[in-house]
């Protein structure tokens, strides 16, 4: 089975450097016309399902795609971003600044009521496993999440240090693929393509 797994388009908040976390932040007009082409390009690529995290950005891309491709979307919490607590909403500059002078990412996340690492990996891979398992007969599905929970799959699959995970880069409206097959009663998980911005060049 092909996973094509996507990450939503541009809003103000990512315009802007804004950390969304799990805010409600709507796709900007940038951004839905960055969804627009993103369904044009997946229209015919013989996808069967389509999941989405249920934070509004995601939805409104999902929505989108939807239209075009003339599928239901089916939300799930397991695939929102990772939240950074009383942080969400506030820069990028000032929350490096204050993670800076802290040890762990981990310390910034109990200082500020934020989600543990291992427990955002977790609920994600877990989701996106769930999701795998559910659709494994079919022949492709699409699934629009967050760059966070796109990195944490990646870096799942490819047993990745933390430097990987934290420089893999995620644009607005990217695709990525991901091949699964089972052999002998085991999960196999290959990475096809990431990142990848060529249907806005077309």
């Amino acid at each position: 089975m092909k996973i094509f797994l996507v990450r939503h388009g541009e809003t103000d908040h990512n315009k802007n450097r804004i950390i969304m976390g799990h805010l409600p932040s709507p796709l900007n007009d940038l951004g839905r016309d960055q969804a627009s082409v993103l369904a044009k390009e997946l229209k015919f690529k013989g996808i069967q399902g389509i999941y989405s995290s249920d934070l509004v950005r995601a939805i409104e891309t999902a929505e989108i795609i939807s239209s075009e491709l003339d599928l239901p979307v089916t939300y799930t919490s397991n695939l929102r971003e990772h939240t950074i607590g009383d942080l969400d909403g506030k820069g990028v500059s000032e929350v490096l600044d204050e993670l800076n002078s802290l040890k762990e990412f981990d310390d910034l996340m109990i200082e500020h009521n934020g989600e543990l690492t291992k427990d955002f990996m977790d609920r994600v891979w877990n989701g996106f496993r769930n999701i795998v398992k559910e659709n494994k007969e079919k022949e492709s599905i699409l699934i629009v999440t967050h760059g966070g929970c796109i990195r944490s799959v990646i870096a799942k699959i490819l047993q990745a240090s933390e430097l990987v995970f934290d420089n893999l880069k995620q644009e607005n409206c990217c695709i990525n693929i991901i091949e699964y097959t089972e052999k002998d009663g085991k999960e196999l998980f290959a990475i096809n393509l990431v990142n990848d911005l060529c249907h806005f060049s077309q």
